[in-house]
């Protein structure tokens, strides 16, 4: 995660709280009400996200391992997925995946902040909740996945042909901050919360169709290995489902109840041992 898409990020947060400031009283609805129980549950599913582990079944462990074991298993082919993507360039290809520069990109978040804002203000609440969920989809997958840029400090593939270079703690380096794939993970965190939103296959086909061109144009512009794609798609679709899934309320961590909780001049985590 770059200086300039962190700070797009930080303005995409202010803007979506914005509305806190009015609290406005308009044909009867309490904006500023509704506001306040959207933040509360985007707090809810970051408590949630960072205690889920905490309640993994076996399938999760092992659907964990698994995705670890894959990243492991493409390092082996990362040159050869590279050489194909490099042989393969062409002006039909460039037009395709161009499409890294608009989905999965920092204006992904102008879609979800979109979707939140019309079903805000036009009252229409199932696309309030949908603008909801995908952003906080995209807003903690993003999270997750720039620590784990800075933390592993992988070469990307354009900066040398080495895919096991590591050079951790690299904060304002992105040559050095690969693994995951940034634009993949933000792409399949959307279009699963947006998938979920009907059972209709076309529907689906579309959105994880975009997610999957996304993941492949990292790769065909030599900005990504294929396992650095394979893990960000990982992280956005389990983060999306999780969002997806997620029920607002009470949760209990190791026998302790919490309920993080927010209002006009405070934000904080009730515990209840």
């Amino acid at each position: 995660m770059n200086k300039k898409n962190s700070a797009l990020i930080i303005l995409y947060i202010f803007l979506q709280f914005s509305p806190l400031a009015a609290q406005n009283n308009v044909n009867g609805k309490n904006y500023g009400k509704i506001f306040l129980s959207d933040a509360k549950h985007f707090l809810d599913v970051g408590v949630g996200l960072v205690t889920a582990p905490c309640s993994f079944s076996a399938s999760d462990w092992y659907t964990a391992g698994g995705t670890i074991g894959g990243t492991a298993l493409l390092f082996t082919a990362d040159k050869n997925i590279q050489s194909f993507a490099r042989n393969n360039q062409s002006s039909f290809n460039d037009a395709l995946f161009s499409i890294d520069k608009f989905y999965g990109s920092p204006y992904t978040a102008i879609l979800t902040g979109a979707i939140y804002g019309y079903g805000f203000f036009a009252e229409n609440e199932d696309m309030r909740i949908l603008g909801l969920k995908t952003s906080e989809a995209l807003i903690y997958s993003t999270i997750i996945t720039g620590v784990l840029k800075i933390s592993f400090g992988r070469k990307r593939p354009y900066a040398g042909n080495d895919n096991m270079f590591f050079k951790p703690f690299q904060f304002s380096n992105d040559r050095y901050q690969s693994l995951p794939s940034g634009h993949t993970t933000a792409a399949f965190a959307v279009s699963t919360v947006m998938a979920n939103y009907t059972d209709k296959i076309y529907w689906k086909v579309f959105w994880y169709s975009a997610a999957g061109l996304v993941g492949a144009a990292r790769i065909y512009h030599d900005k990504h290995w294929a396992s650095d794609v394979f893990l960000g798609a990982a992280i956005g679709y389990f983060v999306g489902e999780f969002v997806s899934d997620f029920n607002n309320g009470r949760t209990d961590v190791f026998g302790i109840k919490y309920s993080p909780f927010i209002t006009l001049n405070s934000i904080g985590i009730n515990l209840k041992f």
